[in-house]
């Protein structure tokens, strides 16, 4: 923490001292018609070539030395404007673009994949808008390799990039924790500040193996950020980084998300949407306060949404609030432009069993996760430094208040029981005889705190010209919840074997980081060559010295490059060619729960004792219990090796991009079974003679025996291997004016191996002699079990845009040519074993001590390992929007429409697909 207040105030010190030596640009960009601001334009100074973008309100800035320039401005659907501007001192203009009727007034549908040095989509309101999204999960549709889904709001949604996801033997997808650091890896920033999950332990501990809990699909415990969650009403742009990211992010591994929000004055928009699965309404506004330059939005939204619509028991819902403001302040030698915001996100799963369909009749699930933030953004613009051009202070804190409970009827099949002890050592237990309900409930209370400074600037060297960065962040996450509260002698099932613990006793996570880049640019004759290259450090202070990580700097250098070759004629128009590459390393730290696990509790009956004539009083049950500490102190951080090469090409408007790309982790988090000996007395209950019994039976002798058995607990480790690698492209072709429309093919290969990076302890169900032969030999085995997956697919979307008609329609054919599985060769030798006795020994077939130990080989039949293929699956989606009047939009879409899913046959049998339409329509209001 010291070394981030060092850095914050030198770099106070540096905007109060910096020398005055370049001027400042200023300009805004309007409509000439109504003089409304034109966001997002392009401004160009030459020479030199220096570019930069408007904001959302048109407003644009510049440093430039003392000089005379040529200011270049356009925008799509108006004529460029250019005028030359003699700079000897700080200067601001304004520039009124005239609409161009002979242009298209197109706007941006779909995912563009963006120009910069790392390889990244950049999706705008307007895409949003056509696609009619329910939430940020919808967007995902627009990335090369994605294909449109029905809602799934019954499960908790996560991203995955430049990845098949996991899927089982037949194809399907699945869920496998395992490799939740797919999406755990994916950062997520909103406005500038990171949404942090990692204090987040919501789950039902003693059930997260059970599929058919409510809690099991919605379970977002280190799995990151829940994408339903996101509402996309009032979000500007999404920036969605796939190749590797600049330095100024962090503790990530997968990607990047940056989202930014709606900050410029806009006219009052309401939005209903209707569909088969759910209902949405958003409204908001953004108004510029008189007489000044401050902006104000405020907006909010509400969903509700059924599972499935022929079922009310089980549903989402989703409610949202923010309010941001965006104020601007001037002077002789700084700029200060301070954006700030308020938000609450509620989000709302509830499902129960029916009780006319179900053996029990009392199943009832409710989470609820209600967020407050607060995010802070002050940028101080220097007009007099030489070195240093922006300054940014970006502050959030965040609080969430989650609960999730769970009220069930538990109808034991037999006589079990119920460990009550907190402590080790032998006690009695507790006899499940009847039914009864149970009632559980997860209090979490994360709080995260972050704080960021980061100094920017440019300087020229020669030809050279460098834009240059610094900074450091640190992040704090603690939960101050009151953790699992339930009634031991009522648990949620009768096997239940974990105790309650409380959240705010578990210590809090700080993550502290610095970086440094430099992104060059040099022209070389009609060549450039621009490169990013910069270092970022991350560190977890105030962790125990017991744990590796303790004092530990993990240092990711990235470099991303691309070399633009001059233009040169092709059939009488200029063809530009560019080729792009980039490595870096990333890096993601444990969360609270991967750091601070629960502890496992070990129960062994040693007395089982039921007594048929009076069980309530005359039965016991004796329990020796160990508590095992999970904790594992030579937990490292997961890191990815990322490359990619990437080209691209322009002619005549048509433009294509193609990526080939790898990335290779080894040091994914997974829970992993150890095991080790115990041992305790096992008593002959048949020794007991209930008819003269009057109390519960004495132990005392009672005959037993001393019994060592081999028993496990999971310890999470860098246990997993996710390696990827694969080929994007993209191909815009330029809008054909008789049939107003452009043809967008995006598409991908990707081919994802899911396996273990480290051997793996597994049992055998094998009994010898009445005794398992997992209770005195279990196998450690150096084999990979996971699946090598691959799919290859294709998107023709056909954009077509009538600006006088006020209708944009869209058809998108997607097709999926296949998808592949394959399960990787397994040995079935143990390479060691474990005894009993506790020694881990070396497996040797040849030479076996034990008989029993020959139980360990494990065989498997060969067709468990042959590729299984899925053919060709495409779908047709139709996507439409209408302008009526100045006020009002519609717009309608119906995804799945039609379809071709021809049938396949898999080991001699015949497989039938289908899929079901998906439509839905909206109205947008704006007044």
């Amino acid at each position: 923490m010291r070394y981030f207040i060092t850095l914050l105030f030198i770099s106070i010190l540096a905007a109060l001292s910096c020398p005055a030596t370049d001027f400042t640009l200023k300009g805004t960009v309007t409509d000439a018609a109504d003089h409304s601001p034109l966001g997002f334009a392009n401004v160009v100074a030459q020479p030199g070539g220096k570019a930069v973008q408007a904001d959302g309100d048109g407003r644009w800035t510049l440093r430039l030395p003392e000089g005379t320039y040529t200011v270049t401005v356009s925008f799509i659907g108006y004529n460029p404007s250019s005028q030359k501007v003699k700079l000897n001192r700080d200067l601001s203009i304004s520039t009124d673009l005239q609409s161009n009727d002979n242009m298209l007034h197109e706007v941006v549908i779909t995912a563009k994949e963006t120009q910069g040095l790392s390889t990244s989509s950049l999706i705008n309101r307007d895409a949003m808008e056509h696609l009619q999204p329910t939430s940020f999960t919808d967007l995902l549709e627009l990335l090369p390799g994605n294909m449109s889904k029905n809602p799934d709001m019954g499960g908790a949604n996560t991203i995955a990039l430049r990845e098949t996801g996991n899927l089982s033997a037949t194809g399907a997808q699945t869920v496998n924790d395992d490799y939740a650091i797919s999406s755990l890896g994916t950062l997520f920033v909103v406005d500038g500040a990171p949404v942090n999950n990692d204090a987040n332990l919501q789950n039902i501990g003693g059930m997260a193996s059970d599929a058919s809990s409510p809690d099991y699909r919605r379970n977002i415990t280190n799995k990151g950020v829940d994408m339903r969650t996101i509402s996309t009403d009032n979000i500007e742009s999404v920036e969605i980084v796939r190749g590797i990211p600049s330095s100024e992010y962090g503790n990530l591994t997968s990607g990047l998300v940056n989202i930014k929000r709606i900050k410029r004055s806009t006219p009052f928009t309401a939005r209903f949407k209707a569909d088969e699965y759910s209902k949405l309404f958003s409204a908001g506004k953004g108004f510029t306060l008189p007489g000044t330059d401050h902006v104000i939005n405020i907006d909010g939204g509400y969903l509700d949404s059924k599972v499935d619509p022929r079922n009310n028991l089980e549903n989402y819902k989703r409610a949202n609030f923010s309010a941001r403001a965006n104020m601007r302040f001037g002077s002789d030698n700084v700029a200060t432009t301070w954006v700030y915001g308020i938000d609450y996100t509620g989000s709302f799963d509830n499902a129960k069993v029916d009780p006319d369909l179900s053996l029990t009749k009392v199943d009832e699930f409710s989470s609820s996760y209600n967020r407050m933030a607060f995010t802070s953004e002050v940028n101080l613009s220097l007009q007099k430094c030489r070195w240093v051009s922006n300054i940014v202070f970006n502050t959030s804190a965040s609080y969430e208040i989650d609960r999730l409970t769970r009220h069930k009827q538990v109808a034991p099949q037999r006589a079990s029981v119920a460990p009550t002890t907190m402590e080790e050592g032998v006690h009695d237990g507790k006899y499940l005889l009847t039914e009864y309900i149970a009632d559980y409930r997860s209090d979490g209370r994360p709080l995260s705190l972050f704080a960021k400074v980061k100094a920017t600037g440019e300087r020229s060297v020669g030809s050279w010209i460098h834009r240059y960065k610094a900074g450091g962040d640190w992040t704090m996450s603690k939960n101050y919840g009151r953790g699992q509260i339930y009634d031991l002698t009522r648990p949620l099932s009768a096997s239940w074997t974990t105790r309650p613990r409380a959240y705010r006793d578990i210590p809090a996570l700080h993550v502290l980081s610095f970086y440094l880049e430099d992104e060059m640019s040099l022209p070389l004759g009609n060549h450039t060559l621009e490169v990013q290259a910069g270092l970022r450090t991350s560190q977890l202070p105030g962790l125990p010295s017991s744990y590796a990580l303790a004092g530990k700097v993990y240092i990711d250098p990235r470099v991303n490059a691309e070399w633009n070759f001059p233009k040169f004629n092709l059939a009488g128009s200029p063809f530009s060619t560019n080729i792009a590459a980039g490595y870096g390393l990333t890096t993601k730290m444990p969360t609270i729960d991967y750091l601070y696990p629960q502890v496992n509790y070990n129960d062994f009956i040693q007395l089982n004792y039921y007594d048929v004539n009076d069980p309530l009083n005359l039965s016991r049950v004796n329990l020796m219990t160990y508590i095992d500490d999970p904790v594992n102190h030579d937990l490292k951080p997961a890191r990815n090796n990322k490359w990619e090469v990437r080209l691209g090409g322009e002619w005549r408007g048509n433009r294509l991009t193609v990526t080939y790309f790898e990335e290779r982790m080894n040091s994914g988090f997974r829970y992993t079974a150890f095991y080790a000996p115990y041992s305790y007395r096992l008593y002959d209950a048949s020794a007991i003679n209930p008819d003269g019994l009057t109390a519960p039976p004495s132990l005392d002798g009672l005959p037993s025996e001393e019994r060592v058995k081999l028993d496990g607990f999971r310890r999470v480790t860098n246990g997993s291997q996710l390696n990827k690698r694969g080929v994007e492209f993209q191909l815009t072709t330029a809008r054909r004016k008789p049939l107003a429309t452009s043809l967008i093919i995006t598409g991908a290969w990707f081919k994802s191996t899911y396996s273990n990076s480290q051997m793996q302890y597994a049992t055998v169900s094998d009994v010898v002699n009445s005794r398992p032969v997992s209770d005195l030999y279990v196998g450690l085995y150096d084999w990979n079990d996971g699946r090598v997956n691959e799919q290859f697919n294709t998107n023709f979307m056909f954009d077509t845009q009538i600006p006088r008609w006020g209708l944009i329609f869209s058809t998108s054919i997607q097709c999926m040519w296949y998808m592949k599985t394959t399960r990787m060769w397994q040995n079935g030798v143990p390479a060691y074993y474990l005894s009993a006795d506790g020694e881990l020994r070396p497996y040797d077939r040849d030479n076996l001590p034990d008989p029993l130990l020959a139980y360990l080989i494990k065989n498997y039949n060969d067709d468990a390992y042959k590729p299984f293929k899925i053919p060709t699956a495409v779908y047709l989606n139709l996507k439409a929007t209408k302008k009526i009047g100045k006020f009002l939009k519609v717009s309608a879409f119906v995804n799945r429409i039609v379809d071709y899913l021809p049938d396949y046959t898999s080991n001699g049998l015949t497989i039938r697909r289908s899929s079901n339409a998906y439509f839905g329509m909206e109205i947008n209001l704006s007044l």
